[in-house]
């Protein structure tokens, strides 16, 4: 066994005696080892009692957000979600009884017999046996997870109150539990919760007998502004949305407020409230946000304040989006000002602007007033002095598309360093073509560029990220070429998960057989095992969620249990309810894998075709390293 690989397993064993069912998620290599475990979606945390700085990976799942921020892979996993949607996952039409289910695919409709959650199976099935494990069992494992999981469900049953249930746990003596339950009336986005969750941000009596403490921890009221935010963009009343606006905003503006945790998670609750902007209400108050969030990014608050500030360039993009209007103009013109460098900003506010840069410009070829924008990126990845900001820039390039920027990045590609830039300037690249691809129209010359170089790669972190953009580019003639690099690379776990992901992005059944065969021979390696299963969850695979299933039953590894959980709740497929509420009742199995099992259940359940934390995660400035928004293992972008 070479060097790389010992050190990989080692880091797993170490990591996984740690692990716990929330958190920890896997977003890139540390420096040069890997910690390739998937946490499942949706039970918080690692440390018993959480920290309030990120601790040693090996021990909690935890570690420093800025050591490891300069991988492809880690803009890779804040960013891939609306990528790897399942075939079976935002089906419209009735749903029956049948096994048989007809989706559209590059060849033509294929017959799969992947069926989503009905809401009769949330309300008479997984709502209740959530619950009944909930009030079964005091672990906080089991309590994280299914509280999380109601969340994803979001749906009363006979005799439960949602709103109810997970307020009676913010009393709960372990942080980590209360600090899910606030979450968690956000994930579930019903209007009744905005009472508990103002008390709770502004600490009020209310909130503190609540919360049975004489004070409401800091942390607890971030959590709370995060909720809040995910309340107003869930519920998508006008009204309600101007009242989370209020709150929000007035308590940011507080001189007494130092928190930076807190600040962060108001900026960003701001940034994901955005609705119907086709309604003249919800208009008004984008603008108004974005007018408000623009100068309080303007003013000059101190070195120790511009990681919090820049948050809310990035929320600036989210409420906005593309346009052409003056607001559009005056923002991009801000952001452009500070990539120039003509004064000295702080790295969080120059990778923030590059990142709102390519949430705001058009394309020279849709709107040729915003090609300095373009062309603004372009010089920062030629001169920036932060190698993160340059990095986030490259990737904004590809967000805006167009030839031009195409041409440019195809460029930049055939000079750039194979180590350090090629990698991103072809994720770029494969970000660019992937909504031609999507509508069944790939590029067929950036894409066999990119697999010709795939083929010839040397270096394993080259041709993983030549896997992913190839599979961006939905090149037709890559499955094949692919399938032969898995089998002669499986043995490279981290490699050889990226190239599964890639096939999945190809959406070609061909692949079906060979990446279930890798999968049924990964039962100790939860990174690959699970890659493996999200991209036959991609392709729509009817096998993978019985296999799935048949391997939570019969492992005990807390990673490959994490991986499995995970899997299952991506895939979606209902017919693994029945079998997994039994699991939940089963005493014989640990807490810990029944955790595991309401993780699955949620996921399974969950209301909304992509992942509820996507509006956070997407775009965000992942460098600033704040605590409660992602540290791998106890942030709210951490807990899937």
């Amino acid at each position: 066994m070479d060097q790389t690989i010992t050190k990989l397993s080692l880091a797993v064993l170490l990591l996984a005696a740690g692990l716990s069912a929330h958190g920890g998620v896997y977003r890139g290599p540390p420096g040069l080892v890997a910690f390739p475990v998937m946490l499942p979606p949706g039970v918080p945390s690692a440390p018993t009692a959480r920290p309030t700085a990120p601790t040693p990976a090996p021990i909690t799942g935890a570690r420093d957000i800025v050591a490891f921020s300069r991988t492809w892979q880690t803009w890779w996993e804040f960013n891939k979600e609306p990528f790897l949607k399942s075939r079976i996952r935002g089906i419209t039409g009735p749903v029956t009884g049948s096994d048989d289910f007809y989706l559209g695919s590059r060849g033509g409709n294929k017959v799969t017999d992947l069926l989503l959650a009905t809401p009769q199976d949330r309300t008479d099935r997984i709502v209740p046996a959530l619950v009944a494990l909930l009030k079964a069992e005091r672990a906080k494992d089991i309590q994280s997870a299914c509280l999380v999981a109601l969340g994803k469900n979001g749906v009363d049953a006979p005799g439960v109150d949602l709103e109810k249930i997970i307020s009676a746990r913010i009393a709960r003596d372990d942080q980590e539990v209360r600090e899910t339950a606030v979450l968690a009336l956000g994930i579930v986005g019903r209007r009744e919760a905005f009472d508990v969750l103002s008390d709770l941000l502004l600490d009020t009596k209310v909130a503190r007998r609540l919360a049975k403490r004489e004070k409401v921890r800091k942390r607890t009221r971030a959590y709370a502004a995060y909720g809040l935010g995910l309340l107003a963009r869930r519920v998508g009343d006008p009204q309600l949305s101007q009242k989370i606006h209020d709150l929000l905003w007035k308590t940011l503006q507080d001189k007494k407020l130092k928190d930076r945790d807190l600040r962060t998670a108001i900026v960003n609750g701001l940034g994901v409230m955005r609705a119907d902007t086709n309604r003249a209400a919800d208009k008004r108050l984008a603008w108004q946000t974005a007018e408000e969030l623009l100068d309080w990014f303007s003013q000059d608050l101190g070195r120790t304040t511009e990681s919090i500030q820049a948050h809310a360039a990035v929320s600036i993009g989210r409420i906005l989006g593309r346009g052409k209007t003056r607001l559009h103009r005056r923002c991009k013109e801000r952001f452009a000002s500070v990539l120039k460098g003509k004064k000295r900003y702080g790295h969080p506010l120059v990778q923030s602007s590059a990142i709102a840069l390519g949430m705001l410009a058009l394309p020279k070829e849709e709107y040729a007033d915003d090609e300095i924008f373009s062309e603004v990126l372009q010089v920062h990845w030629k001169k920036g002095r932060d190698q993160t900001a340059r990095q986030l820039g490259v990737m904004a390039l590809g967000r805006i598309g167009g030839k031009s920027n195409r041409d440019w990045l195809a460029k930049a590609y055939g000079r750039g360093n194979k180590a350090r830039d090629q990698p991103w300037l072809a994720l770029s690249l494969g970000l660019l073509c992937a909504p031609a691809a999507a509508k069944g129209k790939p590029d067929e010359f950036i894409g066999e560029m990119l697999l010709s170089d795939l083929v010839k790669a040397a270096a394993d972190d080259q041709r993983s990220a030549l896997s992913v953009a190839v599979g961006l580019t939905g090149y037709t003639l890559a499955p094949a070429k692919m399938l032969s690099l898995l089998q002669k690379h499986e043995s490279d776990t981290r490699t050889a998960g990226y190239i599964c992901i890639g096939l999945g992005l190809l959406r070609d059944p061909v692949a079906t057989q060979q990446l279930s065969d890798v999968m049924a021979r990964s039962t100790r390696r939860p990174f690959l095992l699970q890659q493996c299963a999200v991209a036959l969850g991609i392709l729509g695979d009817r096998n993978a969620n019985e296999q799935l299933v048949r391997m939570l039953k019969e492992n005990d590894s807390v990673a490959v249990l994490a991986a499995i959980a995970s899997a299952i709740g991506r895939i979606g497929d209902r017919r693994a309810i029945d079998q997994l509420i039994t699991m939940s009742k089963d005493r014989s199995m640990s807490k810990l894998g029944r955790a595991f099992v309401a993780a699955a259940l949620g996921g399974i359940g969950d209301k909304d075709e992509l992942p509820w934390n996507v509006p956070l995660s997407v775009d965000c400035n992942y460098a600033t390293g704040m605590d409660t928004l992602t540290n791998g293992a106890t942030g709210v972008l951490d807990i899937l």
